[in-house]
């Protein structure tokens, strides 16, 4: 993983911003951005990976440009306006909807958010670098927390009666959507894991939604899931995504565009749940 794995991780966090409605519609969704997950019952402390060479981690000052660089690659990392909840999602290997604490944490919108510019000293791999980021996290925000598996109402990716009417594989390239001009998207490269992670974030969906469609490999598509004309400009089509009836009606059209379907569950998941962080980080 090198320039284009950093470009990817550098894409989620933008498509998590696009869903709720607070950047441009343009923007391609990472994939691969969580690293190992520790053992089950682990906590940080328990959790060994060598130490960053050198790290700065500060809290984001707003100058009133944005700059939301992220970028790892082999032995460092450079994330800067990041709120603590991602910074923790990538350390310990779990989706956001699996952090629970305070909202200053947990919340993607959040205004309280940090830059961390770190070296490993040596050339080590993307996934260890992730995970380099616990004992950092534990020493510099006193990062405390433990596991439990909590039963939670989620949605279900399924394949439904008839089966997926995308035929088109991934090409290779960088995962991306896009407006499509017709009123719709142009979903390119993406797994159903990362259709999943996207449609989580959707504010009207309510729950996370889980993808169990079975289908490996990555898929291009087109889909109205808006119902929207065509020619409908991008800033109506994110209107219409953050809507309050979004859900139902993306819900109403996956089976009939893309073979798909959405199906209300309770599963059990296992939740890393926040017992202590310091909102200010110790002195670099």
């Amino acid at each position: 993983m090198t320039n284009r794995a950093a470009r990817n991780l550098d894409t989620r966090r933008r498509i998590l911003l696009i869903a709720a409605g607070t950047v441009a519609l343009v923007g391609p969704i990472a994939v691969g951005i969580f690293g190992v997950l520790p053992g089950r019952g682990q906590t940080h402390a328990e959790t060994t990976a060598p130490s960053f060479e050198a790290a700065s981690v500060k809290p984001h000052q707003d100058t009133g440009r944005r700059n939301r660089t992220r970028s790892i690659e082999p032995g460092r990392i450079t994330y800067l306006d990041t709120t603590l909840g991602e910074f923790i999602a990538m350390a310990y290997g779990v989706k956001r909807y699996q952090i629970s604490g305070p909202d200053w944490i947990v919340n993607m919108s959040s205004s309280v958010t940090y830059d961390v510019v770190a070296t490993a000293g040596k050339a080590v791999s993307v996934p260890e670098v992730k995970r380099m980021l616990g004992p950092l996290l534990s020493e510099r925000f006193h990062l405390v927390f433990h596991r439990e598996t909590r039963g939670l109402p989620v949605f279900a990716l399924l394949v439904a009666k008839g089966g997926p009417k995308f035929k088109e594989p991934g090409d290779g390239g960088d995962p991306s959507i896009r407006p499509d001009g017709e009123g719709g998207l142009s979903f390119k490269n993406l797994s159903m894991d990362d259709l999943a992670d996207w449609f989580t974030v959707l504010p009207s969906m309510g729950r996370p939604v889980i993808d169990r469609t079975a289908l490996a490999g990555s898929f291009s598509f087109h889909a109205n899931l808006f119902n929207l004309e065509k020619g409908t400009p991008p800033d109506e089509l994110k209107r219409s995504m953050v809507s309050s009836d979004a859900g139902d009606t993306l819900r109403a059209a996956l089976p009939e565009q893309l073979g798909l379907k959405l199906e209300a569950q309770k599963t059990p998941l296992e939740i890393l749940v926040i017992d202590r962080a310091e909102r200010v980080p110790t002195a670099n």
